[in-house]
């Protein structure tokens, strides 16, 4: 018979398997290519938790995490698509796994179909995104964390785990993007 330890670390397992599946079945825009905006979000939320800037789950859209999707995106970006956060943060939800808590006066919003499009609509509406305190734990171990990066990287960029890894160790950008001499500065540096 297993013991309770034993049963905790299959609950665990299962668990993780299951955000594996999520990660690898994100709903993405495919009408010009694939559109890697939620995957790029994941690497950047997970490298924040990774730097302890994240040390809650609470998921703000600030400058931080902008900066930090930028930097992935500069690498790992599609030039079909704009490098834009707030969709992909807004509609991570899709995924179950990434919730939203409202602003006062934005709940009914929220939990609409209607879709929130630009990143002042996000901000003024999204207080935080968190995670199911689950995967947030799960990130929180240098192991496990690892692990779900490996599978989010394989699925969505094949080939290019080392390269993520260096990302992840770098505040700088591929080259200076045309999307930061385009109108973008202002979103990078805003708080």
């Amino acid at each position: 018979m297993p013991s309770n330890s034993d049963k905790r670390n299959i609950q665990d397992f299962e668990a993780l398997v299951h955000y594996v599946k999520k990660f690898e079945r994100l709903r993405v825009d495919r009408a010009h290519g694939i559109a890697p905006h939620k995957p790029i979000l994941l690497l950047s939320v997970i490298e924040q938790i990774r730097r302890e800037i994240i040390t809650e789950n609470k998921i703000y859209l600030f400058r931080e995490l902008i900066q930090t999707f930028l930097k992935y995106w500069s690498y790992l970006g599609s030039f079909n698509h704009n490098p834009d956060i707030s969709r992909p943060f807004f509609h991570m939800r899709s995924g179950k796994f990434w919730h939203l808590w409202a602003n006062p006066g934005y709940v009914k919003l929220i939990s609409s179909k209607e879709k929130l499009k630009t990143l002042s609509e996000v901000k003024e509406a999204i207080k935080y995104a968190h995670l199911d305190e689950e995967l947030f734990e799960f990130l929180q171990d240098p192991i496990l964390r690892s692990s779900l990066v490996t599978v989010l990287v394989a699925r969505w960029f094949p080939g290019k785990v080392e390269l993520v890894e260096e990302i992840s160790q770098t505040d700088e950008f591929r080259d200076l993007p045309e999307y930061l001499r385009d109108g973008y500065w202002e979103l990078y540096n805003e708080r």
